[in-house]
């Protein structure tokens, strides 16, 4: 029976991984490795993963030498920003002759999960753009992420499209989440991204982005609290930060804030697609999170106020959901979407239509059992 090797770090990671190693357990031998957040996940969903610090460390030689233990038969991971282990994987299994595949999961900072580079030295990985650290194939969701990949200079026979995996799972963990909030009051959901952490402080973030976390929250709580004046509702602003953010600044923040009009709440523990199910829209930057919950039918805001660079939120590149750049503006978006069940300006219905714009390449409705065939195929060469 052959072996397939399973890695993530990161939760985007996990959620690629996942259905793609719950196909091929029926059929493989198959192993599953993780650790941080990735590890934590699968911890609480159960399933037998093994935490790779486990192989003795984290340097090139320490992963080299576990994988020639494993000697498994292809290993499939996700891509991380700032950690190397999926690049020392893909490192050691060309070095012993075996198919490394690795899945993208979003459509942003994409080149660089190749590179030497992590997220702090993205300007000097753009003045560059090398990477040392390629997989027998890059597995892209569509043509979208194939162009950008291109564009940062990766080879065209290193990318295969093959979907989003997460995706074709997507509406069956709505459909079985439930709802964690009353209605009582308008349930707004903020989704964080941990760009403080990710450019060591607020300053560089907001040089290289033109807005943090913190400024985005800002706006939005502002103008939550002009539509609850205006409105005479009360609203609770649910902070949802990203699995790999610092929550001690968030607590702060409730401390500070808050008033009866706009309650605040930080959400570490339940499932995200509860919270989903639960709001009434979601707000945040370009987290996966608004995707998925477009797809599962709940109004989306994107917001990017002081944007000076490419949106990096997928669905304003199509132009199919615009993101507010202005404070002004977000006032505007927050009334007409409170005032209707309907979000009139978007062109995705609610109850999604996402698969058909973004995440699948034509001709491909099952991301997973592509990904399946083409690791096969591969395994069988």
């Amino acid at each position: 029976m052959k072996k397939v090797m399973f890695f993530a770090r990161d939760p985007g990671g996990a959620n690629e991984i996942r259905p793609v190693y719950e196909k091929m357990k029926e059929k493989y031998q198959t192993l599953l490795y993780a650790k941080e957040f990735a590890f934590e996940r699968f911890q609480d969903e159960n399933l037998p993963v093994k935490e790779l610090g486990t192989c003795g460390g984290e340097t090139y030689e320490d992963i080299l030498a576990f994988l020639k233990e494993m000697n498994p038969d292809a290993v499939i991971t996700g891509t991380s920003l700032d950690d190397f282990t999926e690049r020392y994987l893909w490192k050691a299994a060309e070095t012993l002759h075996i198919k490394a595949f690795a899945i993208l999961d979003q459509w942003v900072n994409l080149g660089i999960r190749f590179s030497g580079c992590d997220y702090s030295r993205a300007e000097e990985y753009h003045r560059r753009r090398e990477h040392p650290y390629l997989p027998y194939r890059i597995l892209a969701m569509d043509e979208l992420a194939k162009e950008q990949l291109l564009k940062d200079g990766v080879s065209e026979d290193k990318i295969a499209l093959t979907g989003q995996p997460h995706f074709d799972m997507v509406r069956d963990q709505f459909r079985r989440a439930r709802q964690v909030y009353d209605r009582m009051r308008w349930n707004v959901v903020f989704v964080s991204e941990p760009l403080h952490q990710d450019y060591d402080n607020n300053s560089e973030a907001e040089s290289y982005w033109g807005f943090n976390e913190k400024s985005i929250f800002g706006s939005l709580y502002r103008s939550l609290e002009y539509l609850a004046e205006a409105n005479a509702c009360k609203i609770r602003l649910i902070i949802r930060p990203h699995p790999r953010e610092n929550r001690k600044g968030w607590e702060q923040v409730i401390k500070e804030m808050g008033k009866d009009s706009v309650t605040l709440e930080m959400d570490t523990v339940n499932d995200s697609f509860s919270v989903i199910k639960s709001a009434d829209l979601v707000c945040g930057m370009s987290s996966m999170f608004l995707l998925e919950s477009i797809i599962c039918g709940r109004s989306v805001v994107s917001i990017e106020i002081g944007l000076k660079r490419e949106n990096p939120f997928i669905l304003d590149r199509t132009g199919h959901c615009r993101s507010i750049l202005s404070e002004e503006e977000l006032q505007k978006k927050l009334l007409q979407v409170y005032s209707s069940s309907e979000d009139e300006n978007a062109k995705i219905p609610r109850g999604g239509v996402l698969e058909n714009i973004i995440g699948y390449p034509k001709g491909i409705c099952n991301a997973t059992e592509e990904v399946v065939r083409l690791v096969e195929e591969e395994m069988e060469r």
